[in-house]
Parts: structure tokens; C-alpha cells; sequence
């Protein structure tokens, strides 16, 4: 098959792509300058984004939709292709760039191949990264773990390790894939199974301190570890007993592999995760203290954080505080206020540290990181208490998703402004409140939208490097992800005490997909009190959308008069009425155009001088 593009010009495009992401700029640098190289840099994204979409229809979209005309040589092809897009050192955790949507897909596509061709070989070497693959987009951007699609086929094939029909490449391979596939969503109950399968790694390994097949088997005894932590926390949390001594059974048998393994790798830092695993463990079986495993996570994060690599220092950072703080939060018999104290102190101390090596990577683990930090957080603390510090993460962590934010704001505001004034009735509810108190504390209740529009993407935060750094169009299992973004406002904050006020930002942030009259969008639920405000804030987010020139480089900027004749054949289905009818009166709709041309100017120009607005 003839390309337009060599395949290897997507890797060029991934690193140019990247390179622009990290565009920035100190206050002494004039607006216009800015502005400018903004511009540049946006029409720069876009003609990458048109070579990126290029290859990928030639390369890959036609075996999606037929695997049938995949022949010998596109198969070797896109292999290759696949090898090129590894970042280097093929770590989950490197710096290194790379698109871990298209790797999915094509080795999806190889897997489909190699089976139907017969080749067991190079399909058990496709299906293990078909896993790896789903374990870094799917679980990698979601809240908890998702079950593969490849766990049964895995499963099916173990019988090969005991035949001679695998070279070893393909016996390591299915090693590896075996372990991670042991992994599902049910966290409650899997123990067992999973020591079955620790047994079949175990008996097919040898030296493991040097092999490479003992490394996974030392990866996969850290997820019985983890598993059986997250067993433990869901038991406690649903109030259910479990066999504490049968755990301990199979724990034993894989520690004394693990500490074996362990005493051999003399760096903390390469091992600080699975000395973690072990405390974590340890004060969950009941052997070591509270006060004991928090030192033991404050010793290792303490570690981390003085490490050369930014992404070792998030690690530290973020996820051994989050073991910190959720342990703290579920086990500490401190009285409240002195817990929320305390956590407080951890959250000050280290997130202006985790801020700083934050846009130094662009990696799915390290947004992980920034994630769980913040979850763990609301354990321990208010909205109130939190909020600004969750905004602070989105400025630095990503200024396209601060300023799409704060565009929504501003134009959310410009609607209401008009709508308090001469249609206070439409806000009668929300938050509770009835129409004589909304008269009455208008600013207040501005106050309120604004909160609600700024933290109505909070959930995007599992998605960073799918969201706003695209350069080419979404997959099918990259867009299927982009609708859980909603959802995720409660996995990142899992605070108790929740107000009426906190209630309607979360509403909003829950259903600004959802369909004004209920019936398309996501997720699929109801509507609520706070629709009123909900309701702007959908058309808000529609036209800031439609018109980011700057930031989203496949628009090239609409104006509000042809918006609003879209908003209008939708109106009473997807949009509000009311709302719609609003955009026409002449003072809001030349406000929102302000917005959308010279107001945008402004807000990028202070997001990207001064990281603030």
C-alpha cells in the first residue's frame, strides 16, 4: 500500500507536538509578542494535526473497520510502527513521548491478525501488548481498575507454558501478560485466583534476581500486594468481614519471593513502591502501627522527592501521599480537627513542590499522580477548604483546561447578568434557595456559577495528555473515556461534608453533557435543581468550544451570529429555551463576542504571562 507519509514522520510530529504544549512565557514579555507566537504555534498544530490524521487513515483505519485486508507485509508494517511509538527505555513511567490511544489500536490490529493467521507466536507477543496497552489508556485514565477485554484469552493460552509450541520471547511475553491480566475490577475477592496464577509465573521462572521473567513476577507480587490493600480499604469501607488469616496464607508465600528479589535492587528509589506495598501490608495484616507505616511513607516520599527525575518526584509527591492521607483519613483516631490539621500540612507542604515539576512531563502516570493527591486530599478537608488548591493544579498542570474554564466563566456570567435582572425566576431552586433570597443576594449567586464553571472539568484531570494535547482526532476508546470525564468531579473529591453550594458546582460539573430535556448526552442520569445554572453553563462551554482559535487547533473560530442559529434548532432538546432566547438580545450577544475574540486575547495572554487571571 502506497503512503502519503512515512509512518516514522508520526513520532517526528508526537515530539514537535509536545515541544509546543511546553510553549511559555515570563511577564516581561509584551502581549503582542505573545499573542503572536500563540497564533504561530496554533497554526503550527494544525497542519501537524492534519499530517497526524493523515497517516493514521492510511495506516490503520482501514484494517479497523476489515481485518481481512491486512496482508503479510501492512502486518510487518505496522508492527514496526508500533516498536517505533515506545518511548525510550519503553517505560510506562519515561519521559518519553508517545500516543498511547494509536498504540492500542494497533496492536489490537496485530492481535486480530496473528490470531486469525494462526501464528500463536507473534499473537501471544500482540496480546500482551494489547494488555499493556489497555493497562495505560483505559486503566491508566480511569478511577479505579477497569477489566480487560484480553483477561479470558490470556487465561485460555496458559496451558502453552508446559508445550513446546512458544519460543521464549513468546513464554516471557504470556508470563507477563498472564500476571496482568489476574488484575480485575472486583477488588473483593480475587486472592486466591490470583495466587493460582502467581504459582503458574513462579514454577516457570528461574534466577529471578537477573531474568527478566523474575522482574515481572517481582511486578506481579507487588499486585497481590496492591490488590489485597485495596480488598482490605473496600471491605472496611462497605463494612464487610473478610478471612484476614487466608490472605496472610498468600501473602506470605509471595513475600518471601518479593523481599528475596527486593534485597537484590540496592537503590530506594528504583524499590520505593514495593517497600510501600509491603508497609501498607504489613499495618493492614495488623503487624506494624499507624504512626509506623506513616513514617515509613513520609521516609520514602522524603526520598523521592530529592530525586533528578520529575517523574520519580511526583511519584513521592503525589502517590505516597495518597497512601498517606487515605490511611490517615480511614484509620487515625485523632479527633477531626486535628486530622484535617495535620493532612492539611501535608497537602501545603508538598503541593507547591508537586506544581513545580509539573509541566516538565507529559505522561499518564505523572497526571495519575496529580489526581490522586488531590482525592486523597478531600478526605480530609472541605470543598471550601480545597477548592482553590484544586484550581491552582489546573493552571500549572494544563493552562488550555484553565482558560477553557475561565472563558466558560466569563461567558456564563455575561448571560446570567442579563437573566438576574429580568428573568430572576428561572434561578428559583437552585442550591436550594427560593426566589426572594436569589433577589436578594445576586452577587452571591454569581459567585456561585462562577465556582460552578471553573470547576465543571475538574474531571479532565484523568485525561490531560488525551484532552487537551491531541494532535490528531480521538479513537473510540479515547472518546468513550472523554464522556467519563463528568463522573470524576466525586473521584477527585470524596469530601463527606458537602453543602448545598458544593452540591450544585458538583451538579454541574455532573451533567453539563447531559441533554437540557434529559434525553441524549452523559452520563445518563436526571437532570437536577441546579439545571437553571447547568443550562448556561452548557451553552457557555458549546461556544468557547466552537471558537478557541488559540487553544484547539482544528477550529478556525466561529462567531456568535452562526452559533445561534444551531442553538436555536436545539432549543427545548439539547439547550434551554430561555437561555437560547437570551444569547439574542444585543447586549449579551455583543458581550459574548467580546469574549470570544478580544476577551480571549486578554485571558491567554495573562494565563500564559502571569499563571493567573
Amino acid at each position: 500500500m502506497k503512503h502519503t507519509y512515512p509512518f516514522q514522520k508520526y513520532k517526528e510530529l508526537l515530539t514537535i507536538n509536545h515541544e509546543l504544549d511546553g510553549l511559555s512565557f515570563s511577564k516581561d514579555d509584551s502581549r503582542e509578542y505573545i499573542l503572536s507566537k500563540l497564533e504561530e504555534r496554533s497554526n503550527k498544530k494544525r497542519e501537524i494535526s492534519n499530517i497526524a490524521n493523515t497517516i493514521i487513515s492510511e495506516y490503520i483505519d482501514p484494517f479497523e473497520k476489515n481485518i481481512d485486508l491486512l496482508t503479510k507485509e501492512d502486518a510487518e508494517e505496522l508492527r514496526e510502527f508500533s516498536y517505533y511509538l515506545y518511548p525510550d527505555g519503553a517505560s510506562v513511567t519515561s519521559v518519553g513521548v508517545t500516543d498511547y490511544g494509536i498504540l492500542y489500536n494497533i496492536e489490537k490490529i496485530l492481535a486480530s491478525y496473528y490470531k486469525k493467521e494462526g501464528d500463536i507466536n507473534k499473537y501471544i507477543l500482540a496480546l500482551n501488548r494489547s494488555s499493556l496497552g489497555h493497562m495505560l489508556l483505559i486503566n491508566g485514565h480511569s478511577y479505579g481498575i477497569q477489566d480487560s477485554p484480553f483477561r479470558g484469552e490470556a487465561l485460555k493460552l496458559a496451558y502453552l507454558l508446559n508445550t513446546d509450541k512458544l519460543d521464549d520471547m513468546s513464554r516471557t511475553k504470556l508470563l507477563v501478560c498472564l500476571g496482568r491480566e489476574g488484575i480485575t475490577k472486583e477488588t473483593h475477592f480475587p486472592l486466591e485466583e490470583l495466587g493460582t496464577i502467581h504459582d503458574i509465573l513462579e514454577s516457570h521462572t528461574s534466577n529471578p534476581p537477573t531474568n527478566y521473567e523474575g522482574m515481572n513476577i517481582l511486578f506481579f507480587s507487588s499486585m497481590v500486594l496492591q490488590l489485597f490493600r485495596e480488598h482490605s480499604l473496600w471491605a472496611r469501607d462497605h463494612n464487610v468481614s473478610f478471612d484476614r488469616e487466608r490472605c496472610r496464607r498468600l501473602i506470605t508465600k509471595v513475600r518471601a519471593f518479593f523481599e528475596d528479589v527486593m534485597s537484590k535492587i540496592p537503590s530506594v528509589s528504583e524499590k520505593s513502591d514495593f517497600i510501600a506495598d509491603l508497609a501498607i501490608t504489613d499495618f493492614l495484616l495488623g503487624d506494624i502501627s499507624l504512626d509506623e507505616v506513616l513514617d515509613k511513607l513520609t521516609e520514602l516520599q522524603n526520598v523521592l522527592a530529592n530525586e533528578a527525575s520529575p517523574v520519580k518526584q511526583a511519584q513521592g509527591l503525589g502517590m505516597l501521599n495518597n497512601h498517606y492521607l487515605n490511611l490517615l483519613y480511614r484509620f487515625s483516631d485523632l479527633p477531626k480537627e486535628e486530622m484535617v490539621r495535620k493532612s492539611q500540612e501535608r497537602v501545603s507542604s508538598a503541593m507547591p513542590r508537586l506544581m513545580s515539576v509539573t509541566r516538565q512531563v507529559n505522561n499518564v502516570m505523572f497526571n495519575r499522580y496529580i489526581v490522586e493527591f488531590m482525592n486523597s486530599a478531600s478526605l480530609t478537608g472541605s470543598f471550601n477548604e480545597l477548592s482553590d488548591l484544586i484550581l491552582e493544579c489546573t493552571v500549572y498542570a494544563d493552562k488550555a483546561l484553565f482558560i477553557h474554564t475561565a472563558m466558560v466563566k466569563e461567558m456564563s456570567c455575561t448571560i446570567f447578568d442579563y437573566m438576574i435582572e429580568h428573568m430572576p425566576e428561572y434561578f428559583e431552586g437552585v442550591a436550594g434557595y427560593n426566589l426572594d433570597y436569589i433577589k436578594n443576594h445576586k452577587d452571591e449567586m454569581k459567585e456561585l456559577l462562577s465556582n460552578s464553571c471553573m470547576f465543571h472539568d475538574v474531571g479532565k484531570f484523568f485525561m490531560l495528555d488525551i484532552v487537551e494535547n491531541s494532535m490528531r482526532k480521538l479513537t473510540n476508546d479515547e472518546f468513550e473515556l472523554i464522556k467519563t470525564h463528568p463522573s470524576h468531579f466525586d473521584n477527585i473529591f470524596q469530601g463527606k461534608d458537602v453543602d448545598e453550594k458544593a452540591m450544585c458546582i458538583r451538579d454541574c460539573a455532573l451533567t453539563h453533557h447531559v441533554w437540557y430535556d434529559g434525553s441524549k448526552g452523559y452520563p445518563r442520569i436526571a437532570q437536577t435543581k441546579n439545571l437553571p445554572f447547568s443550562s448556561i453553563l452548557a451553552i457557555a462551554d458549546s461556544i468557547d468550544a466552537a471558537t478557541d482559535f488559540y487553544g484547539r487547533s482544528y477550529n478556525l473560530g466561529k462567531n456568535i451570529e452562526g452559533l445561534i442559529g444551531e442553538f436555536e434548532n436545539q432549543a427545548g432538546t439539547k439547550y434551554s429555551k430561555e437561555v437560547v432566547e437570551v444569547l439574542k438580545v444585543k447586549a449579551v450577544k455583543d458581550k459574548l463576542q467580546y469574549w470570544i475574540t478580544e476577551g480571549r486575547k486578554d485571558i491567554y495572554y495573562r494565563i500564559y504571562a502571569f499563571n493567573k487571571l
